[in-house]
């Protein structure tokens, strides 16, 4: 269901929600409702399933702190957010709401949501705003294709629910694009205050995005990754031909450790050349003593991969370089589909006081993606004369260049110190370094 801004949508999916969960014929039904962040769901959503699910709820079967309402008959209803996809896995649904999906993880569905749904034969309600031609665009499109799923694309201008007099102010206040988009559903109206939106739908007219398997097995690979344990780790998988870089794959996985990312790394089929991490990798974790690149540098230090650090440059200069470097870059678009689409929904942020866009991006699940995006730009080859002067300086200031025979290693490879009970002792009474030493210990 793609409907304009206030046209009740929202309401409309909970109450969805509780009548099928009265009628299911199902013992312990669940049920969900998704927006992209949990706090969004408790927002928007909680007050609502309250309000209109209370009366048919059991004795003491609203809760609050669990966002879950366990009605007479034993289904429940809970609110999830997709910035938690971890809540989701290993569960099973008979029903879910996914709200303002094109805000949410490409991937939520997919890979988390729609295998709780399989065994359970359970449904799917997608609901939202167009915001470009991006996942749930794909998924509308998807609907109107395929004859045993509804569709319905609810324009203000068609649905009679606000009052004419209203939208005409809103024509006055709004944008042309912003009205377009909000309130009459077009998919084709520019997304205000996007980074690469247009350059990626540029791309795809050109056919530089496409469903090609562009990997040649016969060159090495290069992978960039922006690093996170609470956020996600997003990886960029590319090689380097005469013509300019070709992205090959993307990765991207959350709250996982770094024996994750190298299992990930050892079973694709690639032959690495370079891995090259955020020019910040050399902090400790709080899982480790030891950094991030010295973790990485151990694991590959017998494959003869190179674990090297980007240039340290300010972001909007990041971002300059990967506009540029898009210009000469072709994009597997099958297996690349998520981080295109965090390319696509990268924006500044908005001021909503002000009604202004801010000189820095918003923070959401984009920014991972984006950020990879940007290290590989600064560090890919592309044709001659075609990097900015900015970056070639910061290339040569960086530590990120191969280290020649005989000189130092990038860093020195990460040696264990042989500790006695004493030792330990005195490192317990430390008053400085890292907390998380003394947690260790």
């Amino acid at each position: 269901m793609v409907c304009h801004r206030r046209a009740g949508k929202t309401v409309a999916a909970v109450c969805e929600l509780i009548i099928r969960a009265l009628y299911t014929q199902k013992e312990n039904a669940r049920y969900g409702y998704v927006a992209p962040y949990r706090e969004q769901a408790k927002d928007i959503a909680w007050e609502y399933l309250k309000h209109y699910g209370r009366d048919f709820a059991e004795p003491k079967g609203v809760r609050e702190s669990e966002l879950r309402i366990k009605l007479f008959n034993g289904a429940w209803i809970t609110l999830y957010g997709s910035d938690n996809p971890d809540a989701l896995r290993g569960r099973y649904l008979d029903g879910v709401v996914l709200d303002e999906y094109g805000d949410c993880r490409p991937g939520v569905w997919g890979e988390v949501i729609r295998p709780t749904l399989a065994d359970r034969m359970g449904w799917g309600l997608f609901i939202g705003t167009y915001k470009g031609k991006n996942h749930f665009f794909r998924v509308a499109e998807g609907a109107k294709k395929n004859p045993r799923w509804y569709r319905l694309i609810l324009k203000a201008s068609e649905s009679g629910i606000l009052p004419p007099e209203e939208l005409e102010d809103l024509k006055l206040e709004l944008s042309d694009e912003e009205y377009e988009q909000e309130m009459e559903c077009n998919p084709n109206a520019s997304i205000r205050g996007t980074y690469y939106a247009e350059q990626i739908a540029e791309m795809e007219k050109k056919g530089l995005i496409a469903p090609l398997d562009l990997y040649n097995d016969n060159e090495l690979v290069q992978v960039a990754a922006d690093l996170g344990y609470k956020d996600s780790t997003a990886l960029w998988f590319w090689q380097d031909t005469k013509d300019g870089p070709v992205l090959i794959d993307y990765r991207e996985a959350s709250g996982m450790k770094p024996d994750y990312y190298f299992e990930l790394l050892d079973n694709l089929p690639y032959k690495y050349e370079d891995i090259w991490l955020p020019h910040d990798a050399k902090a400790e974790t709080l899982s480790t003593s030891r950094s991030t690149l010295e973790q990485f540098q151990e694991h590959f230090k017998h494959q003869g991969v190179r674990i090297r650090k980007t240039p340290k440059l300010t972001k909007q200069q990041g971002i300059d370089a990967l506009r540029l470097a898009l210009k000469f870059t072709r994009i597997d678009s099958r297996k690349c589909a998520d981080g295109i689409e965090a390319l696509r929904a990268y924006a500044r942020k908005f001021d909503s006081l002000n009604n202004i866009f801010l000189d820095h991006p918003h923070h959401n699940w984009a920014s991972d993606g984006a950020d990879a995006a940007r290290y590989f730009a600064l560090v890919c080859r592309l044709p001659s004369g075609e990097l900015g002067r900015q970056i070639l300086e910061a290339r040569k200031k960086s530590d990120s260049r191969i280290a020649l025979p005989g000189e130092k290693a990038i860093i020195t490879p990460f040696t264990p110190e042989k500790m006695t009970l004493n030792g330990l002792f005195a490192m317990n009474e430390k008053t400085s370094g890292p907390r998380h030493m003394k947690l260790r210990l």
